[in-house]
């Protein structure tokens, strides 16, 4: 049976979800556990470009590194802030850290972000920042998309988070609240996908580098607390930018090409 082209393009953004779904939630069936979970996310992204026409559009938000610097720090540096925050009020909590914990001298975080980032973010960043957000509705604002796109996220997570009893509910709590904070970015850079690798990388970084230094229940209020900064720097976005979620002045992100 042939394959209606318009039909694709029309339910282009319904049939990605569908198939992201599908291909992640079906690898744990079949490999007994979440095996390569983030990769069917990629796949899912090119079949639909390929079959939409959209593999340069897709490709060019992949690499789209020429924004403002600004943009860049933003990626690196609120991941690390959020983290700190949470470290903080863990201590201030009665919390103990152990130095002992460390994967290695402060150093050693770089050659982990590079490790990160192909583990997860490039995968699952290709999929929601460079195929799926370009085809949301233009007619709904920026944060009611951000928050579609939230719940999604943290139900695509639902595998995941089951495997970690401990923080299933704070993990897809963080799922849904970094949306916020990625989509600022995404917004900002002229709807890079690169730009929300980078923060996402930061973040899958920064956070399990702090969560070591815990233990027991200790570690379990730090994640929480990580989830928690999460969704304040999320509202203080929201409550600084509006429901466009872009500062004064900054162009429209484009949608992707109607072929």
């Amino acid at each position: 049976m042939n394959t209606n082209p318009s039909f694709v393009k029309r339910y282009s953004l319904v049939i990605f979800f569908v198939l992201a779904y599908a291909l992640s939630w079906g690898s744990v069936l079949i490999f007994g556990g979440p095996f390569l979970f983030p990769l069917w996310v990629l796949l899912a992204a090119f079949i639909m470009a390929g079959l939409t026409g959209g593999l340069k559009d897709l490709l060019s938000r992949m690499f789209r590194w020429r924004v403002g610097i600004q943009w860049y720090a933003a990626a690196f540096l609120l991941p690390v802030v959020i983290a700190l925050a949470a470290v903080s009020l863990n201590l201030l909590l009665g919390a103990h850290m152990s130095s002992a914990s460390l994967p290695g001298p402060w150093y050693s975080i770089f050659p982990l972000f590079l490790g990160v980032m192909l583990d997860a973010p490039f995968w699952e960043e290709t999929g929601w920042r460079g195929f799926a957000m370009p085809r949301f509705s233009a007619n709904r604002s920026p944060l009611s998309n951000t928050v579609i796109l939230g719940v999604i996220l943290a139900g695509w997570h639902l595998p995941l988070a089951l495997s970690e009893p401990g923080i299933s509910v704070p993990y897809l709590l963080g799922a849904f609240s970094s949306a916020f904070a990625t989509n600022w970015i995404y917004y900002n850079t002229k709807g890079s996908a690169l730009l929300p690798m980078l923060y996402h990388t930061a973040a899958n970084t920064i956070g399990p580098y702090f969560f070591r230094n815990f233990s027991g229940t200790e570690q379990i209020t730090y994640y929480w607390l990580l989830v928690g900064m999460t969704l304040a720097a999320g509202i203080v976005i929201v409550l600084a930018t509006g429901p466009s979620l872009q500062r004064r002045g900054v162009q429209a992100v484009e949608t992707a090409p109607a072929d």
